[in-house]
């Protein structure tokens, strides 16, 4: 028997010891037993009721702490020491476990006390033993696949027991775990692989599109197996991670996964297994793989415990621990400081000898050292934390006065790099160009001066009125590189990227100077070269000049040669990433900063994003949640990202019925203003503004404004954001703040709602009329969820779906309304033909039978035209005749001439 028959199987565990930010490492550890039966655990995921940012998630739990267990400071707790504030907490579900003791042929039947069915590809290769499964694949190159619809979830975790008949030969036999399949095109399979060796291997692959990739390669267990070796396996996936470990059933399970993962390509739901006579195996006959012990567990939460609270009775006896987890977000939101500027944090991370970013506050006096150890720069003449910068960096420094009066020097205590060549980098701007002159009479020309050891002993680069001048000294003065001047070809009074750069092979020296606009993503550079025989050793310091007043600068680097300063990425980030989407931007925050990131969708459909301005991690993919219009919310010990794209026109993944009982209790919609804004105002930063309002929404409501900064890549952007956002602030349809399942009353519907996510979209059949009038069609925005050991109860905050249903191109049912057509008379509710009227000849409704039926909205009656209506009639306006259908939604009603029609869903055109 099943729940609620039975107790739910509710795993609660701890990872004790684990490092909070390092999630590859949780194992959780049941304290299940712990948890008090009548508070049960509570679970508070997405959005509630009127906020507009998803909230970190929230684990509750009441753990019996009568023994001091979970007291942190017990030192005679065996978890002394290993309790700390960031623990991560794990809540599960487990749906089923199967261990065949039944009997079946060609498939795997009916797990009798879940109730669920196996279904399968290639069924004749399955049976259920009465103590076993088996699958029994007859030659080379043929697979099997067995999959429990029911027992489906996003984050899952798999176990099963695995033997074959004999050490493989030829080629090697596979037992895959099936995880977030969609369909037999698009799943991840993690291979148990039994090899020609003996020995147990693991590798993880996804489908995807129908194409097989391999996401790591073979993999070693160190296990070794002969006929018959029971093989444990252990396979998860949780939020953008896939992880899977093997080990022999009579020994201990490892702690740490043998093979693992990121990838977040393909979204289902679907788990199960799957078997694979590889290619080239030789064994001889039919082999039959005898597979047991199958569970899965469906994860509804992971989260970290910022606390570890005691409480007691008056008696003190009664001693327990209410522990609250929360999600990464509240430790993103509390205490982080601002990221780096992305052309630091790249530079940063080059073959760095001396590195002065130049982003000093603007109080200071001199330029900081961003080399441990290294020494700050000494400067005259020179202003800090200025807002004209590149846009890859947080500020810049001005070197005010022109003529060699205002400098900047950097010193390099120690080079650490090979001394076979070096480069100096910076960014610099001009206010005006320079006057005319040679740069040897006009040395207020100087841009930038290197000291090196080597042949060459100094370089002076100046920036004169037409183009750059270079020369290089040896250590008797005399000039080994005197160079003519070379054109600017690109506009020095907008921030430009400079580069000195010297290789040393085999007794010559090649210098370049390279040069590009910054912004310029396309790869173009500028390039002076020559050589000269000598060495180039290392650098010692490295200055930059005014060649004018007010010249800005901005981050100097010295380095070895190899410094990646003509790559298309680094010029990215000088341009502030400028042009990236959204998805691949924060995609990119999340790896460089090591959080999981799992994203719904496709990166290249998001919005393109402006600069990356400076901010904590939150605030920087918080920016990109604005502009795209996306829903950022907690995914396993990280983050996931539903972008506006995939929220057009989701299919249900919960479909509910008021008829059947499916609520619990009589939901509360509120029609109210909260989520109404008639006037848009949408800006940019450092660009225009636009404004987009519905006058007859304000002249019915008043003004509703709201004015948002959204950070895209250019003003063109903004009208259509405007636009949309308007369109979303002027829906005008009920909000269900408080709809509420309960799941032990109806055990059926735990499969689908185990599939719903924060942004999946819900249905509700057969409201009351009186409420709603039509079907519920809704978006969960969050959840609350009690679970405890015969209950398992669910309050869902949603929002109208209608909203993100959006027209498609050449689709049947996306069809253009018409937003002047009314009834030309009146009709009673038994009336089933319409005369209906529009003063514009261009709105008037199609003749093409191809296109009806036709269902309009006429006073909020739902009504089929059920064939084309007739062609207009009249000089203006113009008439037309529609046979009719009544009552389609259940209400039928006299409507008065003038009633407006329009189509019974009109789709606007996406963002």
């Amino acid at each position: 028997m099943a729940f609620p028959t039975t107790p739910l199987p509710l795993f609660v565990g701890l990872a004790v010891g684990a490092d909070p930010v390092n999630p590859a490492g949780w194992e959780f550890a049941d304290i299940s037993n712990d948890v008090r039966a009548r508070a049960g655990v509570s679970i508070q995921v997405g959005r509630q009721d009127e906020s507009d940012l998803v909230d970190a998630t929230k684990v509750g739990v009441t753990l019996d702490n009568r023994a001091g267990r979970y007291s942190r400071v017990n030192p005679i707790s065996d978890l002394y020491g290993l309790l700390d504030k960031g623990t991560p907490i794990q809540v599960r579900v487990t749906r089923i476990v199967d261990t065949f003791t039944r009997s079946f042929s060609n498939g795997l039947g009916t797990e009798p006390n879940s109730g669920f069915t196996w279904t399968h590809v290639n069924p004749t290769c399955w049976n259920a033993t009465g103590s076993a499964a088996t699958c029994t694949l007859a030659a080379a190159a043929d697979t099997a696949t067995a999959l429990v619809a029911d027992a489906a979830g996003h984050d899952v975790e798999v176990l099963s027991t695995v033997s074959v008949p004999a050490v493989m030969t030829g080629a090697s036999w596979v037992h895959a775990t099936v995880v977030r399949r969609v369909d037999g095109s698009n799943q991840y399979r993690l291979y148990c692989e039994f090899t020609t060796a003996g020995t147990v291997a693991v590798k993880i692959a996804k489908v995807s599109g129908g194409v097989n990739t391999d996401l790591t390669g073979v993999i070693s267990t160190g296990v070794t197996y002969s006929a018959g070796t029971r093989i444990r396996v252990r396979a998860r996936a949780i939020g953008a991670t896939l992880q899977i470990r093997c080990w022999l059933e009579s020994g201990p399970e490892p702690t740490g996964w043998h093979a693992q993962v990121d990838d977040d390509d393909v979204v289902g739901t679907l788990t199960g297994l799957f078997s694979w006579r590889v290619t080239g195996n030789t064994n001889a006959g039919s082999l039959t793989a005898t597979i047991d012990d199958f569970r899965m567990d469906v994860i509804r939460a992971t989260t970290p415990v910022p606390e570890w609270p005691v409480r007691w009775d008056q008696s003190g006896k009664n001693v327990v621990a209410p522990v609250v987890g929360a999600g990464i977000l509240r430790r993103l939101g509390q205490g982080q400081p601002a990221l780096r500027s992305p052309i630091f944090r790249q530079l940063s991370a080059q073959p760095v000898c001396g590195y002065w970013p130049l982003e000093d506050g603007s109080d200071s006096t001199r330029a900081s050292s961003a080399v441990v150890g290294g020494v700050v720069a000494s400067g005259a003449e020179v202003t800090f934390g200025n807002d004209d910068r590149p846009p890859g960096a947080a500020s810049a420094a001005v070197l005010t006065t022109g003529g060699g009066t205002s400098y900047v020097t950097g010193t390099v205590k120690r080079w650490t790099q090979p001394q076979t060549g070096y480069a100096v980098m910076c960014y610099f701007r001009l206010p005006t160009l320079p006057v005319s002159g040679a740069p040897l009479v006009v040395n207020g020309n100087r841009l930038m001066r290197i000291s090196a050891v080597g042949t060459v002993v100094r370089w002076v680069i100046y920036a004169t009125s037409g183009g750059f001048y270079i020369e290089g000294y040896a250590n008797d003065g005399s000039l080994t590189v005197n160079t003519g001047s070379f054109s600017y070809v690109i506009n020095p009074l907008k921030w430009t990227a400079l580069q000195l750069e010297a290789e040393e092979t085999g007794g010559t020296v090649n210098w370049r100077l390279l040069w590009y606009q910054v912004g310029a993503t396309d790869g173009i550079t500028f390039l002076a070269s020559g050589s000269y025989s000598g060495t180039a050793d290392r650098v010692t310091a490295a200055s930059l000049l005014a060649p004018v007043d007010s010249t800005g600068v901005s981050h100097l680097w010295a380095g070895h040669h190899t410094l990646a300063f003509l790559d298309v990425p680094f010029m990215r980030i000088a341009a502030g990433y400028a042009g990236e989407t959204a998805g691949a931007r924060l995609a990119r925050l999340h790896t460089e900063n090591g959080i999981p990131f799992a994203l719904i969708g496709s990166e290249s459909t998001t919005s393109t994003m402006g600069a990356q301005p400076v901010g904590t991690f939150i605030d920087l993919v918080r920016d990109c949640e604005q502009a795209d219009q996306g829903v950022l919310y907690e995914r396993g010990a990280g983050l996931g990202y539903l972008p506006r794209r995939s929220r057009y026109n989701q299919n249900p993944a919960m479909v509910l019925d008021f008829a059947a009982g499916h609520v619990s209790s009589p939901p509360e919609p509120t029609d109210d203003d909260q989520r109404l804004r008639n006037r848009i105002t949408v800006s940019r930063p450092g660009g225009s503004e636009v404004i987009a309002e519905v006058l007859a929404s304000i002249a019915r409501s008043g003004v509703y404004a709201d004015e948002v900064e959204i950070n895209v890549e250019t003003d063109a952007q903004l009208d259509d954001h405007a636009t949309w956002r308007l369109h979303l602030g002027t829906i005008d349809e009920l909000r269900w703040p408080r709809i509420t399942l309960d799941l032990a009353r109806n055990p059926g519907l735990i499969a689908a709602w185990c599939k719903v996510r924060v942004g999946s979209r819900i249905t509700i059949a057969n409201p009351p009329s009186a409420v709603a009038g039509q079907d519920l069609d809704l978006i969960v925005e969050g959840w609350t969820e009690n679970l405890s050991i015969y209950s398992w109860d669910v309050e869902l905050s949603c929002s109208p779906a209608r909203p993100w249903d959006v027209a498609v191109y050449d689709d049947p049912g996306s069809r253009r309304d018409s937003t002047s057509s009314t009834l030309a008379a009146s009709v009673n509710s038994t009336a089933t033909s319409l005369s209906i009227t529009t003063p514009n000849l261009v709105e008037a409704w199609t003749t093409k039978a191809s296109a009806y039926p036709l269902d309009l909205n006429v006073g909020g009656e739902r009504i089929t035209v059920t064939s084309a209506m007739s062609a207009p009639s009249g000089t203006g306006p113009y008439t037309q005749t529609a046979p009719v259908t009544r009552s389609v939604n259940g209400i039928v009603k006299s409507q008065a001439a003038g009633t407006k029609v329009s189509l019974w869903k009109p789709l606007p055109r996406a963002l």
